[in-house]
């Protein structure tokens, strides 16, 4: 078992606040539901990365050109 040591590293009076402004802001803004919804996409990736199937591609290109593009092709002319 390793042993630690914490002398000498107490919190100054503004890093005290901080933190303690930090828990407050952090309850506050812990929605129950927008927790709820975190977890079950996780356990649906996890369920799906379990049976191996690949994840859905989100970004592609449409196109995919070499060279400024002028203003009449963009606008459609």
């Amino acid at each position: 078992m390793k042993n630690v040591c914490f002398q000498g590293t107490a919190l100054s009076p503004g890093q005290r606040r901080q933190l303690v402004f930090q828990q407050k802001v952090r309850a506050a803004f812990s929605n129950p539901v927008l927790n709820q919804q975190v977890s079950q996409t996780i356990e649906f990736l996890e369920a799906r990365k379990e049976q191996g199937v690949k994840p859905q591609q989100i970004w592609f290109f449409d196109t995919q050109e070499i060279g400024t593009i002028s203003i009449a092709e963009w606008m459609g002319f």
